[in-house]
């Protein structure tokens, strides 16, 4: 026990001094009051300091909200372009295909074939053959009388109503 390092502080074994009161020293507040004016300005200026990167944000994911919206639409309206475009050409392949055997169909070989083995027919002959010639036919002529002066546009009128009557 020798060895270890007590200290006494023997002042409070010492007589007090009743006529002086001891002065502990007070800790100073950290509360400091402000005027309601500038508590006013210091809440403005904090909601004025979060209120523009609140909307910068918003901003931000707007536009990169809008700009996914686009490319998903670009996306879904080049596969819809794709697939009408794949079906259009399957439909000008079936098309060209549908024309040529039609054609082949109608030719004038498949017809003289059809008519002579299907129909029992026979090419014409010269025999067969009758020409005609027919007279120039008549001409007949409408001539009206026209009414000129004043009572011209009644006449007109009245014309028109006569002939959607008849």
């Amino acid at each position: 026990m020798a060895n270890q390092n007590i200290a006494y502080d023997f002042a409070l074994f010492e007589e007090k001094n009743t006529a002086e009161p001891i002065r502990v020293p007070q800790k100073k507040s950290n509360v400091i009051e402000l005027p309601k004016e500038r508590l006013q300005a210091n809440r403005k200026a904090r909601l004025k300091k979060y209120l523009l990167p609140f909307f910068a944000f918003l901003v931000i994911a707007g536009l990169v909200g809008a700009y996914i919206n686009g490319e998903v639409q670009l996306y879904t309206l080049t596969t819809q372009l794709n697939a009408a475009q794949k079906t259009l050409q399957e439909q000008q392949d079936c098309n060209a295909r549908l024309k040529l055997r039609s054609d082949c169909s109608l030719s004038m070989e498949a017809v003289e074939n059809y008519a002579s083995q299907k129909l029992g027919m026979k090419p014409t002959q010269e025999d067969q053959v009758i020409t005609m010639q027919l007279t120039n036919g008549d001409k007949s002529e409408v001539v009206q009388k026209t009414v000129e002066g004043s009572w011209a546009w009644l006449q007109n009128i009245w014309d028109t109503i006569t002939s959607f009557l008849s």
